[in-house]
């Protein structure tokens, strides 16, 4: 069971740990969640029943641990540091004043996954980060279909709210 669980872990430890360092914005927390995320995947393996594909089962309890930190520190994390967009926004070739914009924009979306509602912000996170299924998404969150598309809408309605905002301000 140990080799066959080094590859699970080598095949899901980069895309656990970066969905919770979105939602945890801290390198250091997320460093401790994905290792409790590991060890309940581990210590539990045998209890998975296939009824959701693995990728789904380990999202679910990614998501639940990361809830859990949340409840027990009671505190509101904020997002630091988004090295996917930064990678994205950020082009190696640009002049001072792109890289300044683009540093600026990248600021502004933490800033707007910062102040976003928590459910939406995971919805946006598993589906445009992440990007999971809709599928995916309910299997992991427990939520119908429906109420994962419709979240989903609804997420991205408020990001665009809070983003407009934020750049007029």
């Amino acid at each position: 069971m140990n080799a066959e669980f080094s590859t699970l872990y080598q095949k899901y430890k980069g895309p656990i740990f970066a969905y919770i360092f979105y939602l945890a914005g801290d390198r250091a927390v997320a460093e401790e969640i994905c290792q409790d995320v590991f060890l309940k995947v581990y210590l539990n393996i045998a209890k998975f029943e296939s009824r959701s594909s693995f990728k789904t089962w380990i999202y679910k309890i990614a998501k639940n641990t990361y809830l859990g930190h949340v409840r027990t520190r009671k505190k509101e994390l904020a997002i630091d540091n988004i090295e996917i967009f930064a990678n994205e926004l950020e082009d190696r070739g640009m002049g001072p004043e792109e890289h300044a914009v683009n540093s600026a924009t990248k600021k502004l979306i933490e800033k707007t996954l910062n102040k976003m509602n928590e459910k939406y912000r995971i919805l946006l996170i598993l589906r445009d980060i992440q990007n999971l299924s809709y599928k995916e998404i309910s299997g992991i969150t427990e939520m119908e279909l429906n109420a994962v598309k419709t979240g989903i809408f609804r997420a991205r309605k408020e990001f665009q709210r809070i983003y407009k905002e934020m750049e007029d301000l």
